[in-house]
């Protein structure tokens, strides 16, 4: 398969690759066609984005199962029974989910869980905070978010989010939208429930054009990594948690160093010929966990900060 994601990564750069997590989380309302724009403005070299299936089937970015943390759902929805299962996306159709303000939020004054306010962004992000505050941002279709990554001349990374509650369907969705919008050079999916991997494996088999590349995300340490990605799962790439590479260890709070990380990870990858991507990393600078990310040799970190971590690399 031809991808510009795996040969960028595999490209043997000075640094690793810059990938927004959500889009630039640090200055736009998480996983909004907003985030993608000013990620690509600050530089990043992809976007991180969440996949969910609405109730009628439509792929949308959305990381939460709930509407509500990143969403005005429950004032407009305000009495609706569905809020009792707690505001799920599988549980609203996409001329629902369309109307609701995924903006105003992010610049609210009282804060909140990845809000511009908890970020230390707020007072920063100028007309950008009037804009968020008007209502008028949306919730995106896959679909629109592919055609805006193929506009700005982006890289994306897809992660299917694959909860109980969700509808059946989403690999192949998702896999049809790329097909779709002809944009399968530029994707890479990922996904925590690596038997959705393993459905994107058997519905391209036999068809090397369809073929998307897949990347193992994964929060805890795994025996062999390359090997279980490369073989078991049949994945390009391994996504781990900076905790999967002792980033939170006794000896790196001991003495933050790169010898204190778990150099074994990346030698099997290594030897397997896997591309390592570290999620996330917000700490940047001289002596950060970037910088020892960087010098241990991970090919790809994906940060909510990516004009802050390129500041970084110089």
């Amino acid at each position: 398969m031809d991808n510009r994601f795996i040969e960028l990564l595999k490209s043997k750069r000075r640094a690793p690759v810059v990938v927004a997590h959500r889009g630039d989380s640090f200055h736009a309302p998480e996983n909004t066609l907003e985030a993608g724009r000013a990620a690509k403005k600050a530089g990043a070299h992809a976007w991180e984005i969440d996949v969910q299936l609405t109730r009628d089937g439509v792929p949308v970015l959305l990381h939460d199962e709930s509407l509500k943390r990143t969403t005005d759902v429950a004032m407009k929805f305000a009495g609706d029974p569905r809020g009792k299962s707690g505001w799920y996306v599988s549980d609203f159709d996409w001329k629902e989910v369309e109307t609701l303000d995924a903006g105003s939020w992010f610049v609210a004054e009282s804060g909140g869980y990845r809000s511009a306010k908890q970020f230390g962004t707020l007072n920063a992000l100028g007309d950008a905070r009037k804009v968020f505050a008007t209502g008028a941002v949306r919730i995106p279709t896959l679909e629109q978010t592919l055609r805006l990554t193929a506009e700005l001349d982006f890289l994306i990374n897809v992660e299917l989010k694959s909860f109980p509650e969700g509808y059946p369907g989403l690999a192949r969705t998702v896999l049809e939208t790329i097909e779709r919008t002809e944009t399968a050079s530029r994707v890479l999916i990922s996904c925590f429930d690596h038997r959705e991997l393993a459905k994107l494996r058997t519905l391209t088999a036999g068809s090397p054009d369809r073929a998307v590349p897949l990347g193992v995300l994964q929060s805890n340490p795994l025996h062999r990594p390359g090997l279980y990605t490369s073989q078991i799962v049949g994945a390009q790439t391994c996504h781990l948690s900076a905790d999967c590479l002792g980033a939170h260890s006794t000896a790196y709070r001991a003495s933050s160093s790169v010898g204190a990380l778990w150099k074994d990870v990346i030698d099997d990858l290594r030897a397997t010929q896997v591309p390592l991507l570290v999620w996330t990393v917000n700490a940047h600078g001289p002596g950060s966990l970037t910088d020892h990310l960087a010098q241990l040799g991970a090919e790809g970190l994906i940060t909510d900060d990516p004009a802050g971590m390129l500041r970084s690399f110089g």
